[in-house]
């Protein structure tokens, strides 16, 4: 399956990484970019591993760390990255960023 990244997901990746290397170091930084294609890989190989998201019936929502969620849509043969979501911002403000 191809990969596909929205505009908003690589706004939101970039912002989590460079909030990591400020905040704490290149070490965290590299281990969570690694989580992220570790978790990318998985849902290439089980598209459909991760929940239905609750915010629309079309995303799914993965998991990646107590802080964050990455949401994705499963398109025929295209896997596109959406958005990833500090959990613990207000969830009100999630449907401006997933498609629907």
């Amino acid at each position: 399956m191809n990969v596909i990244w929205t505009r908003k997901a690589d706004t939101s990746f970039n912002g989590i990484v460079n909030y990591l290397l400020d905040i704490w170091n290149i070490e965290i930084a590299s281990s969570f970019v690694d989580n992220i294609d570790n978790t990318i890989n998985l849902i290439i190989k089980n598209p459909e591993m991760f929940k239905v998201s609750e915010y629309d019936n079309i995303s799914r929502e993965a998991f990646i760390t107590k802080h964050t969620t990455m949401f994705y849509r499963v398109l025929d043969t295209t896997i596109e990255i959406e958005y990833f979501w500090g959990n613990f911002d207000n969830p009100i403000k999630i449907d401006k960023f997933l498609k629907f």
